[in-house]
């Protein structure tokens, strides 16, 4: 009898033990959740007088990969962080903030874990600029529309200019065709046009439009260099249109037709 006695009050002191670590747990919970906030601030505080004290505070900030990108932009996104500890540097807001900027493609963030903070930014490279209701736009080598550019800011830029809807999409082709063919080195282009989403014109500065073939563009520019070499330089002077569709046959299309 004295035994199952003892069983069952070692058994009940278990429990009983078991149950006063569970409720302390609850508790410390309960303490930690709703004083999360207090706790987070006092570490932050802590960290921060430490980094001040012992000079682990962001001061410099090294940026590659600026070309379309002022550096000020950059600079106005860092301002708030100048002074705080290296180790409370918020990257992701950082990160997010920056990409604000159209221009950005990739980001990179990391610190010397003392008072640097480095700025690696890949920007998209533009391929030329699409004109599309009534606005100029620049793109990249797979059609993505990167940010607009104003008339006023023409003066520089030695980018082609595209239209027609989707013309951004098929841009990249038929740029190489060109480079491959010196075309831009032999001819002034005004603008390259993407006609019923199917082929190319391509408008020169001397008011002059080649319609070029919508299966093999590039045997059209090829003609057309050909034909330009046998023609005199009168002849030339007289020709408005050269419609280079028929890869077998070029009609020429006079001023006066």
């Amino acid at each position: 009898m004295n035994n199952i006695n003892r069983r069952k009050y070692v058994l009940s002191f278990k429990s009983f033990t078991y149950f006063c670590i569970f409720l302390f747990l609850i508790i410390f919970s309960f303490l930690l959740y709703f004083n999360k906030n207090n706790l987070i601030e006092t570490s932050k505080y802590i960290i921060q007088s430490y980094s001040e004290n012992f000079q682990y505070q962001f001061t410099k900030f090294d940026i590659s990969g600026l070309e379309k990108i002022e550096l000020k932009f950059i600079e106005d996104k860092l301002q708030n962080y100048l002074g705080s500890s290296i180790f409370l540097l918020p990257l992701d807001q950082i990160n997010d903030s920056i990409k604000e900027s159209n221009w950005v493609k990739e980001i990179h963030l990391n610190t010397n874990y003392k008072d640097t903070l480095f700025i690696r930014i890949q920007e998209y490279k533009p391929i030329g600029i699409y004109f599309f209701n009534e606005k100029y736009f620049f793109f990249d080598e797979n059609g993505k529309i990167i940010d607009q550019i104003y008339i006023t800011d023409f003066t520089h830029q030695s980018l082609l200019i595209f239209k027609g809807n989707s013309s951004n999409l098929k841009a990249n082709s038929l740029i190489n065709f060109l480079k491959n063919n010196d075309f831009e080195k032999k001819y002034q282009i005004e603008s390259l046009e993407f006609i019923n989403k199917r082929r190319w014109d391509i408008n020169l500065y001397s008011d002059v439009k080649l319609m070029l073939s919508e299966e093999d563009p590039n045997t059209s520019i090829q003609n057309f260099i050909m034909i330009q070499n046998k023609l005199s330089e009168t002849d030339i002077n007289n020709i408005k249109t050269y419609d280079l569709r028929n890869l077998k046959k070029t009609i020429l299309i006079n001023i006066n037709d």
